[in-house]
This record gives C-alpha cells, structure tokens and sequence, in this order.
C-alpha cells in the first residue's frame, strides 16, 4: 500500500479545518449578517484552495509545466487576499462602499482570465526590450497572481496603519493589534507557500485566518498591551529575582567555605534565613518599581473620592461645575478631554419622549449639545443600566447596532471613550463624557466602579447647580418679561396718543376743506340771491370749492390705501413702464409747491434704466408722497435729488432690481425714529405744527403717507428704507429714502398672474 505524501495530508487536514471554523461561524452567528456572509465565503474559498492543492498534489495529478499544484497555489492567493481586504474594510470600520478596491478586484479578475485563457494570443516565450525574456508560464500563473496578491494585502496593510493612526479610542486599537496579528500571519502564510513550503505556509494562513474569524465574533478581546506589561513585568521581576538569589548564594559559599565544618546544608539554611529576612522586602520592593516602570500610574481611589465630593459640593454655577469636575477627573485618571451635560425632558411631536443634552462645561474642545430618543438603545441603556458605556459598545456590539445616524454620528464627533450616567433620586439628570487617556490605556473595570461612584457623588450638586441655573434662568425671562411690557405699555400708550392725535389731524384736515367748501358755497349763494355773481367771480368760487372737495377725496383715499394694505387687498396693475417718464410725471405735481418754496429738484442715471413691470400709478404715489415729505422738511432754498441704479445687471430680468434714493438736505430723521415714520398714524413733531398746506416747512398730515407707500413697495416685491444721520434743524444733515424694486413685479395674492405675464410679454415684445 502505497503512504501517503505528508505535505498532502496536512494540506488536506487544513482544508477540512478552514470548514470546521466555517461551521462555527454558521452556528454562532448565521447568515444573515454582511460581515458573516463574506467570512464564509472566505473560509469556502480557503477550504477549496487547500483542497484543491492536495489533490493536485496526488501521484499523476500534477503535470509540467505548470504544475497544477503551484496554479492553483498562486491563482487562489489574490482571491483570498482580495476578500481579506474587503473584511478589513469591515473591522475597520470604513465608510463608503469600497468601489475602489472591487473595480481593482474586477480588473485582475479580468487580466487572469485573459491571461489564463491567451485570448491575446501570447507565445510561450515574450521577449523584452534589451534582450530580456519571460515564459508565458511564469507571467500568466506566477507575476500576474502574485503582483495581485501583494496590491490587495498591501491595501488592507495601508488601511490598518492608518486606522491605527487615525483612531485614539484604545478599545478600538486594541481590536486593530488584534488585526494586525491576523494580517500578519496571513501574509508570512502566503509567503512561506510562495518560497516553497505549502504546509508550513498553510499553517500560518490558518492561524491567520482563525485570528480574523475571533476578531470578527468577539468585542471585548483582551488587552495586548496590558498581555504584553505583564509578561514584561513578570520577566523582569524573575530576572532580578534569579540575580539577586544567584548573588546571594554566591555570597554565601564564599562566606562559609572556611569556616570551621562547613556544609553546604548549613549554608543553604543560612541563605534561606537571610533571604526571608532581608532579601524579601527587598524583592518586594523592586516589584513595585518595576510594576511603576511597565503599568501606568495608580492612584488612590479613596483619595479621589474625598478630593472630589470636597471640592464640587459647593458648586452652584453648571459650567463651573463641569470644568471642576471634569479637570479632577483628568488629574486622577489622566485623561486628554471631557464634558459634562445635564439632561431635559422632552416630547417630540409624536409625543415620544426626548432627552436633550446640554453640554455645560468640562475640558478640551467645546463638544456639541445633542438629543438621544427614548427608542435609541443609547438611552435605554444609560436608562435601565445606570452604567457607564464606552464608544467602543455603541460602535461594535450587535445591542446598539440600531441606534439612529444623527445619533451615532454625535456620538463620534465628540471623541469620546466613555458615558457615565449621573441619577438623582431615580431620574436621569446629567452625563460625563470623558475622552481616551493620555497614556494610550483603556478604562479598566476599577476606572468603571470608580466613575460610576463619582457620578453619584456629582448627582447632589449637579441637582442643585441645576435648579439654581432654573432659578437664573426664570430669573431672566421674568427680567425679559417684564421689558417687553414696559416696551408694550410705552408702545400702546404712543398708539393711544398717536390715535388720539389722528382724531384731532383728521378733524382738522377734514374741517379744513369743508370750512372752504362752506364758505364758498355761502357767498355764491349771497351773490346768486343778490344777482351780483359775475362769471368770473362764479369760476373762482367753483375753483376754490373743486380744491377742497380734492383734498378730502385725497385724505379718504389714503385712508382706503391704508385699510386695504392692513387687509392685504391692496390691488396692484403692473404694466411695462418706462422709468423717467413715470418719476416724471411725479415731479410735475409737485412744479409749484418747489417753487413757492424756493427748492431745487435733480434727477440722475434714471434714463439708463430699463423698462419695469409695475402698477406705474402706483408707483408715481409712492414717488409723490416721498418729493412731498422732502419739499415739507427741507428748508427754503433746499436742494432735493432723485436717483436710480439697476443692480444685478448680469443676470436675466426676473433676477433684476433697481435702487432709487430721494434725498434731501432737510432736517433729518432721529436714530429712534427710522422704523416708527412707517407706522401708521405716527409724526415727526407735534400736533400744533399740523398743517394741510402740502408746502408748508415742517407741515404735518395725518401720519399716513409713509405707511401707504411701504404697503404700495412690499406689495410689489419690493422693500423701502431711510437713511439719517439724525435729527437736527440748524445743521440739516438730510434723510436718503432708498426703495429697492424688482424690474418684473413679483406676483402677490392680490395680482393676477395672467395680467403680470400678459404685462411681461408686452414688454418682450
């Protein structure tokens, strides 16, 4: 019978192993998880690959050349090490779907094909340039397979340093050592098989793959660094042990080897004595030095305990609170950053529970406030646990793989290593977020039992910083309160003048022009009774009563402006309009009250601009009450200039505005008074200067003008301000009114868009 080769054998041994672990892994975890599925693929791969070799490697299988033993050694190598990098991706957690690398994987899937068939038709020997040459064998099932086997594994090497790199989480670091001792042995594996030794490289990719397999299933994996202090610590202390004890009883033989019956017995008792008196404590002694030398500092847990109850239970200021605490933390466990936050209670509108977290003070950078739901196992945790939760759960273990993404993206921006909840008579109050330590350790369990006991000594005073921050707060809203009535009781008091002042300028205006009216009437009744009323004198009269009847249909008129603009009805017709002509037409109205008044009107830039879409009588009010109020508060001899740009002259036309300016060299507006001139029925000066004279200096009208031409302005899609250095009647700095236009009026509730499209295309045309 003939034996069996043993390199078969145990290459066969390592493919059925690849399907023992294949095995577990369904029976552990299924195979419902991406992760899972990609780790059975790989072990069904692997477990094919061996196989395939051992068989390959039987007597009469293997034909030269290639041996089919050494092409499916190299052909299978890139395809295992191309999944290896896509789990990488996985253990890494690396965002993103990878496309990269699966079009690289995609593109050397194609080479090998095209190579492994010759679709191009290569012949068994390629010559080079400078006499260089290589065997379509060689190039085909060695470089090609090998090259994409050290791109794909150099790739998960890259991503594995720079996560390491990137990372500071020592939970996190710890499970990529773990990794890394996994991509390790898979490469020596893959190499030693490369060099000639199947079985020996087999082994190593095995173990490597056994690695990935315990670092994938298993989240709380042991500490390697804290593995590697204590092996060192051990292997120190022995070795100080062996020189001190080898000293020793060197010592001792040299000692006693003249004495008088000596005996090595007798000196091995001695020895034993001296030790346990003084070598001992001494041992004992280098132990701890040692232990300082290779474990990170210690401290005393009771101390930090009465430091800390002492020095924040005093404090009633949350920010102070927070710095206080967090900076005691940090010298007792020597960590970078942290934050303290206080909880709300909330309901969102599905009347769900929400905590808010308010971030109120702590060290390092200024982290973010945020809001867990009561659904988000987050919450749930810190709510039914009342233990502290580090990052590397919330990110790895499958209880809080549903938690939402503003959450866990919150969760992350704040670098931070551990969650302690703080509880005051049963109820969730606060969270200490607290960074990874300086030194590169995790949180031991001893940390753990020692934040979970400081929290609830922060609870007494992180309750009563809190109220006393409600008191603060209420304190302030009272104080906001309380200014906000005295600004409404001023505001209606001033509505309540102003109202009154409107009754008395109505009946003043109103009285005005009917007295005329009167008076008018009476004496052509006298003269019509007396058969005195000549024509002339009859045109006169009739004159003066069509000037009083104008005023009042005016004052009516801007009354009904006002109530329609209050109930937003104010209807608009905008038509394509020529700029000049319209400002024009405004100026006209005014020709004699600029003359009796000895005044100067200028215009500028405005036959540059373009033809608007706007109510053009409309807009000639707006126009007529700004030239009025100038004419009425600038001096005689004043001067008074209206000008216009178009702004946005790049874009199209519905993107354009033009900017007018009405200004004047008159007694200016008060800082105070900017906003109030736009009110209804409010006036600069007093009731006594009122006059219904439309030139009189500093004449006032009923305190509506100004109110109906913002509404005419906004109505257009417009806006109107003023410009003022203030209030002064030696000096007259002057007001700027600005008025900011659409060239194409934007359609409002109160305009057709038939008419405005109609108006725009009449103005294409």
């Amino acid at each position: 019978m003939e034996s069996i080769n043993p390199t078969v054998l145990f290459i066969g041994v390592e493919g059925l192993a690849y399907l023992v672990i294949l095995s577990l892994t369904l029976k552990r975890r299924g195979f419902a998880e991406w992760p899972v599925r990609l780790l059975v693929i790989y072990l069904a791969t692997a477990s094919l690959w061996c196989v395939g070799q051992a068989i390959a490697r039987l007597d009469g299988v293997d034909a030269a050349p290639p041996h089919l033993s050494w092409t499916i050694l190299t052909l299978g190598l890139p395809v295992l090490a191309f999944l290896f990098l896509l789990l990488t991706r996985f253990v890494l957690r690396l965002e993103g779907e990878g496309w990269g690398w699966w079009i690289a994987g995609a593109l050397w899937l194609g080479a090998m094909a095209v190579l492994g068939f010759n679709l191009l038709h290569l012949p068994d020997t390629i010559e080079w340039g400078n006499g260089w040459a290589v065997q379509y064998d060689v190039l085909a099932f060695t470089f090609v397979p090998v090259l994409g086997w050290g791109s794909f594994m150099g790739g998960a090497t890259t991503l594995t340093l720079l996560a390491y790199r990137r990372i500071r989480q020592p939970l996190h670091r710890n499970r990529i050592k773990y990794w890394a001792l996994a991509l390790g042995a898979t490469i020596a594996g893959a190499a030693t098989a490369l060099l000639g030794q199947p079985a020996l490289g087999g082994s190593f990719y095995l173990l490597g793959t056994f690695a990935a397999a315990y670092v994938l299933f298993t989240y709380h994996l042991p500490d390697v660094r804290q593995m590697a202090r204590g092996l060192g610590s051990t292997l120190t202390s022995a070795l100080l042990a062996a020189v001190v004890y080898t000293t020793g009883f060197l010592l001792t033989l040299y000692a006693f080897q003249n004495v008088p019956g000596y005996t090595p017995l007798l000196a091995g008792l001695t020895l034993a004595l001296v030790l346990v008196l003084l070598f001992d404590p001494i041992l004992r002694r280098v132990r701890q030095v040692v232990d300082r030398l290779f474990f990170a500092r210690r401290y005393d847990s009771g101390q930090t305990l009465r430091e800390y109850s002492a020095s924040i239970s005093n404090i009633l200021d949350l920010e102070r609170l927070g710095t206080v605490a967090v900076g005691l933390l940090s010298e007792a466990l020597d960590i970078r950053n942290g934050s303290l936050f206080v909880v709300h209670y909330a309901q969102d509108d599905e009347d769900s529970i929400v905590f808010h977290l308010r971030s109120v003070g702590g060290m390092g950078p200024e982290v973010p406030s945020g809001r867990l739901s009561a659904a988000s196992p987050v919450a749930d945790y810190l709510l039914r646990r009342h233990r502290p939760l580090t990052q590397y759960d919330v990110d790895l273990t499958p209880a809080f793989q549903d938690v939402p993404k503003a959450e866990r993206k919150w969760l992350q921006d704040m670098d931070m290593d551990v969650y302690v909840p703080i509880y005051a008579q049963g109820e969730w109050i606060g969270l200490l977020a607290l960074g990874p330590k300086a030194s590169g350790d995790r949180y031991f369990e001893s940390d753990l039992e020692l934040l979970s006991t400081l929290a609830d000594q922060t609870a007494v005073a992180l309750e009563n910083a809190r109220l006393f921050d409600d008191v603060k707060a209420r304190s302030v809203e009272i104080e906001l309160l309380n200014d906000e009535l005295t600004t409404a009781n001023r505001e209606l008091a001033r509505l309540d003048q102003a109202k009154t002042d409107f009754i008395g300028v109505a009946s003043h205006e109103l009285r005005t022009p009917l007295t005329n009216i009167r008076g008018y009437n009476d004496i052509l009744h006298g003269m019509i009774e007396s058969d005195s009323l000549q024509k002339e004198t009859a045109l006169e009269l009739t004159q003066g009563v069509g000037k009083g009847v104008q005023r009042l249909h005016e004052i009516v008129n801007t009354m009904f402006d006002v109530s329609r603009i209050d109930t937003a009805t104010l209807d608009i017709n905008p038509l394509p309009t020529p700029v000049a002509p319209m400002i024009k037409a405004a100026i006209n109205g005014l020709t004699e009250a600029l003359a009796e008044r000895k005044q100067r009107l200028t215009t500028e830039g405005l036959e540059e601009l373009p033809t608007m879409i706007v109510d053009n009588k409309r807009i000639e009010q707006v126009f007529n009450e700004l030239i009025q109020n100038a004419i009425k508060f600038t001096p005689d001899g004043g001067h008074i200039w209206i000008g216009g740009r178009l702004l946005n002259a790049e874009l199209p036309p519905p993107e354009q505005e033009i900017e007018f300016i009405v200004a004047d060299e008159g007694i200016g507006i008060a800082v105070e008074d900017k906003e109030r001139i736009f009110q209804k029925f409010y006036r600069v000066g007093e009731l006594m200067l009122h006059s219904t004279s439309k030139t009189k200096f500093k004449g006032a009208g009923p305190g509506l003008g100004l109110t109906v031409v913002k509404g005419i302005v906004e109505t257009h899609g417009g806006r109107i301000w003023v410009e003022s250095p203030g209030h002064d009647e030696e000096n007259c700095p002057g007001s700027a009114f600005h008025i900011l236009l659409p060239v194409l009026a934007r359609v409002s509730k109160t305009c057709s868009s038939e008419g405005v499209a109609a108006a725009r295309a009449g103005m294409e045309h």
